[in-house]
C-alpha cells in the first residue's frame, strides 16, 4: 500500500514523462470504445475510460490504474506465497520481490496492458492454489473470472491455463466432486472473453491475422516473401532474448530459479515438492512458448512477463529458509538493483546527464511528445494562414499519431497512413471511420503535417511537398516531418510497395 500511495504521488507531482506511445495509443482507444481492438481486447481502454472520465485526462489520471493493477499482483503474489508456504513471512518477502524487478517497476508507473494482465494472472493463480492446492473448488470461480478478464488486456493470459489444467490432473484436483465448479469457471471466462469473439467475428478475425504477422507467418498482416528464407528457424534471436529477461527481471530470478532447480531434484519433502510444482507449472507453458517463439522472431522482453509471477513465491521462499552465503549474496544485490532502478525511473532526464551514460538512455521515448506537438501545432498555423485552409495531422506510425492527438491543443482527429505505405501493418485507425483513410473523403484538397517516410513517398498523395526535417524533441530520425499541399488521396491498394527498397525494410522493422 505505501508503495502504492508514493507511486500516485509521483504521478501527480513529480513525474516528468510525457505519455508514451502505447500509453497513447491506449488513450486513442478510449475515445472510441468498442467491443475489441484490432491487436488487443477491450480491457484496456475500457478501464482508461473509466478512469478519465472520472478523474479527468490528466496524464497521471491515465497512469493511475497502472499502480492499482501493480498492487493489486503483489497482493496476490504474496497471498499466493503465504498460503503455500503457510507462513506470513514467505508472503512479506515475495510482496518485497514484486518491488525490485526492473520490469515490475515499470508496469507500476506506465498504463500498459502489461500491468492489469500480470494483476489478473497473479489472482488466478492464488485462487487456483485455494482450488486446487487446498481443496476449495469453489474458488476455481474467481480462476475463470481472473483469466478471462486478463484476456481482455492481453491474449497472453491464456498461456496460464495449461499449467492449471495439468496440475489439476496431475493431482487429481479434477475429480467429478468438482465438476460443476470447472463448468462454472468455464462459463465466466468465456463469458469475459465474449466481447473479442464478437469483435473479431464481426471483422473477419483481423487479431488472429496480426498474431500471424508477428510471427512472420504466410496469412498475417505483414509482408512475407513466399519463397520462404533457407533459415525457417535462427538461433539468432533466442541469447538476446534470454539476455533481455536476466535484464528485466534481475538478481531475484536467480533466486527463483535456483529454489525451482532444487524442488526439480526432488530436495525437498513431498508435501512442499507438490506446492513448488504448483508454482513451476503456472511458469513453465509461458516461458517454454515463448522460448519456442524466440526461434521465429525477435520477442519483445514484456511478452511472457506473468510466466514468472509464481517463479517470485519460490525465491522468497528460499531467502526464508535457505540462508546460505548464496541466497545471502542474491537477495542483497535484488535489493540494490530495486533502489538503483527506482532511483533511475524517477528521474531518467537526471540520469541521461550523467557522463558517459546520457547516449545509452532512450530518453526520447519517454519524454518530449509535447514539445513535438506545440511545434507541430506551430507549422499547421503557419501552413493555415498561408494556403486558407485548415490543415490535418498525418503520421506513419500509430505511436506518433496517438501522442499528437493527445497533446496537440484542442486533441483534434490525427491520422494515420501505416497500412497504406510501405508494407506497413494494419493499425486501429483502420477501423474507425472518421480516421479510415480509405473512406476520407473531407480531406481531400486540404493540406497536413507529415511524419515519416520519405518526400518521394508523399508525393504520390499530395500535389506538392516540402521537407520540413526533425521536429523539436523528436529523437527518431527516420520521423522527418513534411507539409503537404493538396491532399489527392491513396490508392485503392495504398502506394506500390517494393519489399527489396530501405524505405520499406524500416517500415516493417
Amino acid at each position: 500500500m505505501t508503495a502504492a500511495v508514493l507511486r500516485i504521488a509521483y504521478l501527480i507531482w513529480a513525474c516528468p514523462y510525457t505519455l508514451i506511445e502505447d500509453e497513447a495509443h491506449y488513450w486513442e482507444w478510449s475515445r472510441r470504445l468498442e467491443w475489441s481492438y484490432y491487436t488487443k481486447g477491450p480491457g484496456v481502454a475500457w478501464v482508461i475510460a473509466g478512469v478519465t472520465r472520472v478523474l479527468g485526462e490528466e496524464e497521471w489520471a491515465i497512469r493511475a490504474p497502472a499502480v492499482l493493477a501493480s498492487f493489486i499482483m503483489g497482493l496476490a503474489v504474496a497471498g499466493l506465497a503465504a498460503d503455500i508456504s503457510g507462513r506470513w513471512r514467505v508472503g512479506f518477502l515475495a510482496a518485497v520481490a514484486c518491488l525490485l524487478p526492473p520490469i515490475l517497476q515499470a508496469t507500476g508507473l506506465m498504463m500498459t496492458i502489461d500491468g492489469p494482465y500480470s494483476a489478473c494472472w497473479a489472482v488466478a493463480m492464488w485462487a487456483g492454489w485455494r482450488a486446487l492446492g487446498r481443496g476449495t473448488p469453489s474458488y476455481l470461480i474467481l480462476v475463470g473470472a481472473a483469466l478471462g478478464i486478463g484476456v481482455l488486456f492481453k491474449y497472453t493470459a491464456l498461456l496460464a491455463l495449461p499449467g492449471l489444467v495439468w496440475y489439476a490432473w496431475k493431482t487429481r484436483g479434477g475429480r467429478p466432486a468438482s465438476a460443476k465448479w470447472w463448468w462454472m469457471s468455464a462459463a465466466l471466462f468465456a463469458a469475459a472473453v465474449s466481447p473479442i469473439a464478437a469483435w473479431n467475428t464481426a471483422n473477419d478475425w483481423p487479431t488472429f491475422r496480426h498474431l500471424l504477422g508477428h510471427l512472420g507467418m504466410q496469412g498475417g498482416d505483414v509482408y512475407v516473401p513466399r519463397t520462404p528464407p533457407k533459415e525457417w528457424m535462427s538461433l539468432r534471436w533466442m541469447p538476446e532474448y534470454i539476455g533481455a529477461q536476466a535484464a528485466l527481471w534481475g538478481p531475484v530470478l536467480a533466486l527463483a530459479l535456483a529454489q525451482g532447480w532444487a524442488a526439480t531434484r526432488g530436495r525437498t519433502c513431498a508435501a512442499r515438492r507438490s506446492a513448488e510444482v504448483y508454482l513451476l507449472s503456472g511458469a513453465a507453458p509461458t516461458l517454454l512458448v515463448y522460448l519456442i517463439v524466440s526461434l521465429f522472431t525477435r520477442p519483445e522482453g514484456n511478452w511472457p512477463l506473468a510466466g514468472y509471477l509464481t517463479l517470485l513465491p519460490l525465491a522468497a521462499w528460499r531467502v526464508a529458509d535457505n540462508p546460505t552465503r548464496f541466497t545471502k549474496h542474491w537477495w542483497r544485490a535484488s535489493i540494490v538493483m530495486g533502489v538503483i532502478t527506482a532511483l533511475s525511473l524517477a528521474g531518467l532526464d537526471r540520469v541521461a546527464k550523467l557522463p558517459g551514460i546520457g547516449r545509452f538512455v532512450p530518453l526520447h521515448r519517454f519524454m518530449g511528445a509535447d514539445v513535438l506537438a506545440q511545434h507541430t501545432h506551430e507549422l499547421a498555423e503557419s501552413l493555415r494562414a498561408e494556403t486558407g485552409r485548415e490543415p490535418f495531422i498525418l503520421a506513419m506510425h500509430y505511436g506518433r499519431a496517438s501522442q499528437l492527438a493527445y497533446y496537440l491543443p484542442g486533441r483534434p482527429t490525427v491520422y494515420c497512413s501505416s497500412s497504406l505505405m510501405l508494407g506497413g501493418r494494419p493499425v486501429q485507425y483502420d477501423y474507425w471511420e472518421e480516421t479510415d483513410l480509405r473512406r476520407a473523403l473531407q480531406l481531400r484538397g486540404r493540406p497536413a503535417i507529415l511524419f515519416g517516410a520519405t518526400l518521394e513517398d508523399w508525393a504520390a498523395v499530395f500535389q506538392r511537398v516540402e521537407q520540413v526535417g526533425l521536429l523539436r524533441a523528436e529523437g527518431k530520425s527516420d520521423r522527418p516531418a513534411f507539409r503537404g499541399y493538396g491532399f489527392l488521396g491513396f490508392p485503392r491498394g495504398g502506394i506500390p510497395f517494393d519489399p527489396g527498397s530501405r524505405t520499406s525494410r524500416r517500415v516493417r522493422e
